[in-house]
């Protein structure tokens, strides 16, 4: 489907002209009767801001937004932000693929860095597997765009996603919340505050448990098969602690955890050029479970040394566990014959499983404070990680046998300063110094093998006890602000972003493993504005920016593996616009657009020849588009809250390569999504009631989501051929009612 309003909203973007950003509305206060927008503050930059003050191309969603938005986990919000794409990675519901302008990793291997970094709290999660693990409370959820090279604790090309927790109130209460849904769905939500406890602590905890049955049936009688495809069984916890040790010192600990033991998502099989259809029920033999548990802790210290210093310290340590049994050839029986130009091929059972484990330790130290008229913040970094992962495939009725791991340790000095040369002018310059060392290790099957020569092709035996590999880089960072005399904030920014190299997890070699793939690096320039009009009632912020790519990392399928290689160079320019108007008392409006022109300037194969007119460029749609009406107006009975949104995402392409990216392009899909409650009910003295119904894809519109391509092979030549492919398709139209009390 081709939307009228492309061109319109392009030409609407380009004379607003210049950067990004924009709240999920918040809801409008009153001041002598006059009806503005709400500030909202954000810590990007390690210090609290008003996010129309911070100059960075990023998204926020408050605690409020997240509920009327209905956003559970981090791939949800995607829907709402201008040129960002969040899926599950394929077979999965637990894993993400995160893509920010384009920049994306798309094999979830646990060997690979993430282009787009995931914090809990200003912690690093290390690996996007297990990705689209719950907090159980969110205070709100910032999306930064663009290279991410000088503040955060890893270096990262693409962007950074902050989920931010709430801390503990200061008053003793909490939340008691049911929800409903077709396909049994529950949910339900406990969060208590204990109040300020002397003059010293306060705590909360909060439990969330969710049930849903399965979207789609598996008719397969194979043992173990799972009988429903994406059952939904999660369970996510935390715990925080907020002491105030001296009037000077604040410790916050906190505590998170989530349990899932979900099975895996319908693969089902397109065959080469067929339409987009959703289908409801499979014959998949391999499919079985999909589950995920991760854990971390935090230990938050802040000294307010003199007024204008802090000295903060954040230790941490995660854990994460993942295993997942999944049905990659799309049928049910080992060899389905396939007759291309004449030949016979067979597509041949392939199954994996994936088992990883890996945990992670970091330390930050960050000095935060204001001299004269510079504001600054300097820091160091460490990251320690160690993961292992039995990752079988099961092909053609054969076991091969395929375990690897990956240590590695991380450190960087960073620094960012503020010049505020005068009430219009900033001046600010970062930059980071960043040193990864990794040690990596592979085993195919037993080095005790008769076969084993150790130099084996993909699926004999050959095994390396360890190799290892160090990548240092210094990435730096310059904006310059001005802030004009109506409050119009416009900036021109510079800034590098860098992703470490590595090694391939699934060689198929001595030889391609102990050489590794080399890092990554892109240089983005930034022109943005962040304005107010209409006495505050219109927020409109615009970004338009270009991202070169140096020695992009590609991960290639070839079937049963991936080639992991540095491929080229890619120049992405876009656009993002975000509109927030207060149209009325009761009403808001909010309008998000993004556009991409993404291509390769250089992209050579394994043999070194030149494919930058044929490979395809990876989640970057040319469009997206979110529009939004939220209507909240007082009642007899409390208050009433309205909201509906639509979204649209344009065609893309989840692989490079023709043939794969043919076989599971995504089409362009639009979706909507509708909330309506009364809030704030009173029931008791203080204690308030929420009555609110809810629906995802309210037009029950069948898109897919991702793919992996379906390769059939000729027996006698061993040639082969991608037949379609295993595509996984969004969610059928959910919906459901929530109850909530408030104490």
């Amino acid at each position: 489907m081709r939307m009228p309003y492309r061109k319109k909203a392009l030409t609407l973007a380009v004379s607003l002209a210049a950067c990004s950003m924009a709240a999920v509305p918040a809801q409008a206060e009153e001041s002598d009767q006059v009806i503005t927008l709400e500030e909202l503050v954000v810590t990007a930059q390690k210090r609290e801001q008003n996010i129309q003050d911070t100059p960075i191309s990023m998204t926020a969603f408050n605690a409020e937004a997240l509920e009327s938005q209905g956003v559970s986990n981090i791939a949800d919000v995607s829907q709402y932000i201008p040129n960002v794409q969040i899926t599950e990675s394929p077979g999965g519901s637990t894993g993400a693929t995160i893509g920010i302008r384009g920049s994306v990793t798309i094999n979830p291997a646990v060997t690979w860095e993430p282009t787009v970094g995931v914090y809990v709290d200003g912690v690093f999660v290390a690996k996007n597997v297990g990705g689209l693990f719950e907090v159980a409370e969110l205070e709100r959820i910032e999306v930064l765009r663009g290279p991410q090279g000088t503040l955060y604790g890893k270096n990262t090309v693409g962007g950074a996603i902050n989920l931010v927790s709430r801390k503990p109130g200061e008053e003793a209460g909490g939340t008691v919340k049911l929800s409903a849904g077709n396909y049994n769905y529950t949910e339900a939500f406990v969060s208590v505050d204990s109040g300020r406890i002397g003059d010293m602590a306060q705590f909360n905890i909060a439990v969330n448990k969710r049930d849903r049955d399965g979207f789609y049936e598996n008719n397969s009688t194979a043992a173990l098969a799972a009988d429903e495809f994406k059952v939904l069984d999660s369970t996510a916890a935390r715990f925080a602690a907020l002491l105030d040790l001296t009037d000077d010192v604040e410790l916050y600990y906190t505590y998170d955890m989530s349990d899932k033991e979900n099975t895996p998502s319908f693969g089902q099989f397109d065959p080469n050029g067929a339409r987009i259809k959703r289908k409801e029920v499979g014959n998949l033999d391999g499919t079985r479970f999909d589950t995920s548990e991760s854990e971390g802790h935090a230990l938050h210290l802040s000294w307010d040394a003199t007024d204008n210093m802090t000295v903060k310290s954040i230790t941490s340590y995660r854990e994460m566990k993942f295993h997942d049994y999944s049905d990659y050839d799309a049928h049910a029986v080992p060899f389905v014959p396939f007759v291309i130009g004449g030949t016979l091929y067979a597509v041949t059972q392939f199954h994996a499983e994936r088992q990883f484990e890996t945990d992670q330790v970091s330390q930050e130290f960050q000095l935060v404070g204001t001299a004269g008229p510079v504001d600054y913040v300097v820091g160091a970094y460490y990251l320690n990680e160690d993961t292992t992962a039995n990752n079988p495939f099961h092909y053609s009725g054969a076991t091969m046998q395929n375990l690897y791991g990956v240590k590695g340790d991380s450190y960087a000095l960073f620094g960012q300063a503020d010049w505020h040369i005068d009430d219009a002018w900033t001046l600010t310059a970062g930059l980071r110094w960043t040193k990864e060392t990794k040690e990596a290790w592979i085993q195919h099957d037993d080095p005790t093998d008769p076969l084993y020569t150790g130099t084996g092709t993909y699926g004999g035996s050959f095994y390396v006890p360890e190799t290892e590999e160090s990548w240092d880089n210094v990435s730096p960072m310059m904006v310059v602000s001005y802030l004009w005399e109506n409050g119009i904030n416009t900036y021109f920014k510079v800034s590098q972003g860098w992703k470490a190299g590595g090694f391939n997890g699934e060689a198929a070699s001595v030889a391609v493993f102990v050489n590794p793939y080399d890092e990554e690096k892109v240089t983005s320039v930034e022109l943005g504005m962040k304005s107010r009009w209409l006495d505050n009632r219109l927020q409109a912020n615009v970004a338009i920016f270009q991202d070169n790519t140096k020695d992009m990392q590609i991960s290639h399928f070839l079937g049963a593996y991936s080639d992991v290689r540095n491929a080229g160079e890619a120049t992405v320019s876009g656009l993002e616009l975000e509109l927030l108007g207060q149209v009325s008392e009761s009403v808001t409006a909010n309008l998000n657009y993004g556009y991409l022109d993404a291509g390769y300037d250089s992209f050579k194969d394994a043999a070194g020849v030149e494919q930058k007119d044929v490979q395809k460029y990876r989640y970057a749609p040319k469009n997206t588009l979110s529009l939004g009406v939220e209507y909240v107006k007082p009642v007899a009975a409390g208050e009433l809250r309205a909201r509906l949104d639509y979204s649209f995402n344009d065609d893309h392409y989840v692989y490079d390569d023709p043939a794969n990216a043919e076989a599971t392009k995504v089409e362009a899909y639009g979706l909507l999504n509708g909330r309506v409650s009364i809030a704030d009910m009173p029931v008791g003295n203080g204690q308030l009631l929420e009555i609110g119904f809810w629906g995802k894809n309210l037009t029950d519109e069948e898109y897919r989501l991702t793919g992996i391509p379906v390769v059939a092979v000729d027996f006698g030549t061993f040639d082969t051929q991608v037949v379609g492919g295993a595509n996984y398709y969004g969610d059928p139209r959910t919906f459901g009612a929530d109850l909530s009390f408030k104490f």
